[in-house]
């Protein structure tokens, strides 16, 4: 539980600038365009890992009523603006929600984030009803493979070589089947592009959860520390590059 607690506090104290630094209404609009099709509207949907509640808001503009759980109350306060009284403070790993009782779940930018992914797929396993789906859109969709994207990639890496934050379908699809969910594949793909400097990424990892990277210590903050020095060593750091990458939709569904 103090990990939990813990996490918590760390996004506790980015959400007030969370939506602007992960592209605001534009960006979860586009996450929502991604998930509406592939969602009942007739059926309530589960967001788990709901945060600010900015893409399930964008669900209910889409005609989906949404149910959001999140392990910070600093997100959910934001969510609570914006879904009113159908968010409630819940670990992932331990779902405050019935057995069987869930149609369709999404989560967007979660299971890297670090909760235990091997717990949250079990928990969605049992929240699920039979033939449930649970749509996942990873933040490691395809890594951008510029030359800032190839230097936090390597970091990523380092900071994490088990791959315990890993959320592709490669590291996701066994863990699910273990716990009786079935993939069926990437349903959606929207490419995506953005401009950052290097100068402008080196100075986004010394804010911990800002970056692809996460709040880190010890021999990690080394890694990082070098990361930044090599990012200001690159050809004319202040130049934004433009950096693509993809938004994809993981589909699951509960076995019978």
């Amino acid at each position: 539980m103090r990990g939990a607690t813990v996490k918590a506090a760390e996004f506790d104290e980015i959400a007030p600038g969370y939506d602007e630094s992960r592209g605001g209404t534009a960006r979860a609009a586009g996450f929502a365009e991604q998930l509406a099709p592939l969602l009942d509207p007739a059926r309530p949907v589960l967001d788990i890992g709901v945060g600010t509640g900015i893409v399930a808001a964008e669900l209910t503009a889409r005609g989906h009523t949404v149910h959001g759980v999140d392990l910070s109350p600093g997100m959910l306060s934001r969510a609570k603006a914006r879904l009113g009284a159908r968010v409630a403070v819940g670990d992932a790993c331990r779902l405050p929600v019935r057995s069987g009782s869930v149609d369709q779940a999404v989560s967007t930018w979660l299971l890297h984030a670090g909760p235990d992914n091997r717990a949250v797929l079990a928990e969605v396993a049992r929240v699920l009803r039979p033939g449930g789906r649970y749509l996942v859109i990873p933040a490691g969709g395809t890594r951008p493979t510029d030359d800032i994207g190839l230097l936090v990639g390597e970091l990523e890496d380092r900071l994490d070589p088990e791959g315990s934050r890993r959320d592709g379908p490669e590291w996701l699809a066994p863990i699910g089947a273990a716990h009786g969910l079935v993939y069926e594949g990437t349903a959606s793909e929207r490419p995506t592009s953005f401009r950052v400097s290097p100068r402008a990424m080196a100075e986004s990892l010394t804010r911990g959860l800002f970056t692809g990277a996460w709040a880190v210590g010890g021999e990690a903050s080394r890694l990082v520390d070098e990361t930044r020095s090599r990012l200001l060593a690159l050809p004319d750091p202040d130049v934004p590059r433009v950096r693509e990458t993809a938004d994809v939709v993981l589909v699951f569904h509960r076995g019978t």
